[in-house]
């Protein structure tokens, strides 16, 4: 796939957070783009949930897979065999549902099982706030089930839909310890295009 991107290395604020998810939804717009979605998530939030089950490798794999298929069936089925406490398979009932406007981010304080899930929402919260600032709020789709398909993300992750293509326009985050791989320790946070798909949304 052609990709054409931007990052912002360096600086690990939301308010950083929120120009590279402006700047993803105003190339979009710039190029003739006008209906389309954001979608929101906190690798950080998803992650927490994942350490509370306490699962041994495998099962963790499982569990992560049956979410990224949306089989919330396999997942209640999966956690009631590891005999995961309540409070955790309550949390995993209502992932299912959290995905919308910002009101969703109030249901997930209430399923935040930890601090670390505490600071995820809220630093969604105040992303919101900035968001709405800059006007494109409309744009906007919170989902707290999102998990990035790749280990390095750490923060904020984010997708961009529109009708007529079977993939993300859009694919970005946070991944604050990527840098250190190469040996200098920087904060960055980045998206892609997928430029193919955005042809094909346009073609169709």
């Amino acid at each position: 796939n052609t990709q054409a991107g931007a990052e912002l290395i360096g600086i690990d604020s939301v308010e950083a957070d929120a120009e590279m998810v402006v700047m993803a939804i105003d190339s979009l717009k710039e190029v003739g783009l006008k209906e389309f979605q954001i979608h929101i998530g906190s690798v950080d939030f998803f992650e927490s949930l994942i350490e509370e089950t306490g699962l041994c490798v495998e099962s963790e794999a499982r569990l992560r897979e049956l979410i990224s298929n949306r089989n919330y069936f396999g997942v209640e089925e999966l956690l009631e065999q590891a005999q995961v406490r309540v409070t955790t398979k309550t949390a995993f009932q209502v992932l299912e549902e959290l995905i919308g406007g910002a009101e969703v981010l109030k249901d997930a304080k209430k399923i935040a099982l930890n601090t670390k899930a505490l600071e995820a929402v809220k630093r969604l919260e105040e992303l919101y706030q900035l968001l709405s600032a800059y006007q494109v709020e409309k744009y906007v789709t919170f989902d707290l089930s999102m998990r990035g398909n790749y280990d390095y993300y750490t923060g904020i992750i984010f997708r961009g839909y529109t009708y007529g293509t079977g993939d993300a326009i859009v694919k970005g985050g946070r991944y604050d310890h990527l840098m250190e791989k190469f040996g200098k320790e920087s904060p960055s946070i980045g998206f892609v295009i997928v430029v193919d798909e955005l042809m094909n949304a346009f073609a169709r």
